[in-house]
């Protein structure tokens, strides 16, 4: 029974990470190649499983519980392995850029009052 819960598992973190696209996020190195990983480990996993050569027994369903617990995080951070790091509450940086200067530039429905224009003394 564990096996085909590791097989859903990891068969759905595979599939979640190979089609994750940035869609204008950054590229690092070491984070790909951490996604990498762990798709070439979920793979591998899988196919033990269907060669039988990897019987997951029962005493392992703490691994198996913090699997689902990778899987999960994974797809709620849209496959991004980044996100899965931090967290998808974590600091936006331009989030909260944007909604300090929608506050400073007086536009309706905030308390800011307009930044004087920058310029020479």
């Amino acid at each position: 029974m564990l096996n085909i819960i590791v097989i859903v598992l990891c068969v759905s973190i595979f599939v979640r990470l190979f089609t994750y696209q940035r869609e204008g996020a950054r590229f690092s190195r070491m984070k790909s190649g951490l996604a990498a990983m762990a798709m070439v480990c979920c793979g591998s996993a899988v196919i033990h499983i269907a060669t039988g050569e990897l019987v997951v027994p029962t005493e392992a369903w703490p691994l198996v519980a913090l699997l689902a617990f990778l899987a999960a995080a994974t797809m709620r951070c849209g496959g991004n392995i980044a996100a899965v790091l931090r967290g998808p509450d974590a600091w936006d940086g331009r989030r909260d850029r944007r909604d300090a200067t929608a506050r400073s530039s007086g536009a309706p429905g905030t308390l800011g009052t307009p930044r004087p224009p920058r310029g020479r003394r």
